[in-house]
């Protein structure tokens, strides 16, 4: 599946957050997932346009990632491309179920698929199917984890080029992919999860207040829990 199908790229940094490096190393090698770094686009690589955005700079370096993984994976032959950001966890089962996810989903169809469960959003446990993983969605779950096809990451890549940054990169998506006609799907149940938001990392973007990891860890727990049964989107 990662020789012929799946083109994997993880957002990390040239240096710093080793414990992060170490992580995904560790995580992806026992679950049989190959790393491969987009390490460009640092916050020292950025434009001098880029450094006059109302974004933080950390916010811009990572779109600037998730673009630059995009346009590499267009280069190659490759059907589909997964993108992960450098603090995921993932499931004991996620190479069964990516393969699951890649049956379903097909090459052909203009689509993003997300993986996690970013934002603790979730389908409603009474709408889920039997046999059936992708659901349609409104809006992203993040940019922790996703699977694009190629023909929705050619409509990001043309929407983003020249466009200044408004918003950070999961929100920005959101518009790129309703105003080109890309299907959202949400994968269910999720078979990622974000360690900044279950309280395993801290957070390399925020600089509001700090919430303790181990109170992110509780809430983050009661939530998912309740979401996974009630469902949960933004709005």
């Amino acid at each position: 599946m990662f020789t012929e199908q799946v083109y994997v790229r993880v957002c990390h940094v040239k240096s710093g957050y080793k414990d992060r490096e170490d992580h995904i190393i560790k995580e992806f090698g026992r679950r049989g997932v190959p790393v491969n770094w987009c390490l460009d686009h640092d916050i020292a690589d950025l434009s001098a346009e880029d450094r006059q955005s109302s974004l933080r700079l950390a916010e811009i370096s990572l779109a600037r990632k998730h673009i630059e993984i995009w346009q590499a994976f267009l280069a190659t032959g490759f059907p589909f491309c997964l993108v992960f950001e450098d603090d995921v966890f993932l499931a004991r089962n996620f190479v069964p179920r990516l393969a699951d996810c890649l049956a379903e989903l097909g090459p052909e169809r203009k689509a993003v698929v997300y993986l996690g469960n970013g934002g603790n959003y979730y389908t409603p446990w009474v709408d889920l199917i039997k046999g059936k993983s992708l659901y349609p969605a409104k809006h992203s779950r993040c940019t922790d984890s996703y699977l694009l096809t190629r023909s929705a990451a050619a409509a990001r890549c043309r929407w983003f080029n020249g466009r200044k940054f408004l918003a950070p990169i999961d929100l920005e998506v959101n518009s790129s992919d309703h105003q080109t006609g890309t299907e959202i799907l949400w994968f269910e149940r999720p078979i990622v999860e974000q360690g900044t938001h279950n309280g395993r990392f801290a957070t390399s973007i925020s600089t509001g207040r700090r919430i303790p990891l181990w109170y992110k860890r509780l809430e983050w727990g009661w939530k998912k829990y309740r979401r996974m049964i009630f469902g949960h989107t933004a709005g």
